[in-house]
């Protein structure tokens, strides 16, 4: 079996404004941030290999791809938590039932990495598209590939690897 990952050859760039609002608010109403696309989720905690209408592939094809979501998850659950944090401390004016909200936090901490999973894995393609466009080469290999990406090494086409 061939190895199924490719190397992006497009320049590092920032795009205009307009470009990232474009990327992250496809991402965030859960589309392709390449196409504006749809479906991309199978189910909540699984995305679909390829984009239906562009055809790129949603792990963009590199080793480890998937580890920048973590960070976006890590972060934009933590920020989530911080936001209604304080907003539940600016509503309440000083009259905090601090024995219910150790309860409520602890679950907000243990649920927000999941709800934001499929969208974390979009924000960080759409921050990929931002600094690394799709090249139509690349565009292609994404269209043509048949396998769903691995992670795993390459083989020879002899198998004695």
């Amino acid at each position: 079996m061939a190895h199924e990952e490719i190397e992006s050859r497009s320049e590092l760039r920032v795009a205009r404004p307009r470009e990232i609002a474009r990327l992250f608010g496809r991402a965030l109403t859960l589309r392709c941030p390449h196409c504006g696309g749809r479906p991309v989720l199978r189910h909540w905690l699984k995305l679909r290999e390829r984009c239906p209408k562009c055809g790129l592939r949603l792990e963009r094809g590199e080793h480890d791809y998937f580890s920048g979501s973590v960070l976006f998850n890590f972060t934009f659950s933590e920020l989530l938590f911080a936001f209604v944090f304080v907003a539940y401390l600016i509503t309440k004016h000083g009259d905090v039932d601090w024995d219910k909200l150790q309860f409520v936090l602890v679950a907000m901490f243990a649920l927000a990495p999941v709800a934001m999973y499929s969208i974390s894995k979009l924000l960080w393609l759409a921050f990929d598209l931002m600094l690394r466009p799709v090249t139509p080469e690349e565009l292609e290999w994404h269209r043509s590939a048949q396998s769903e990406f691995s992670t795993g090494q390459p083989t020879s086409p002899r198998g004695d690897d």
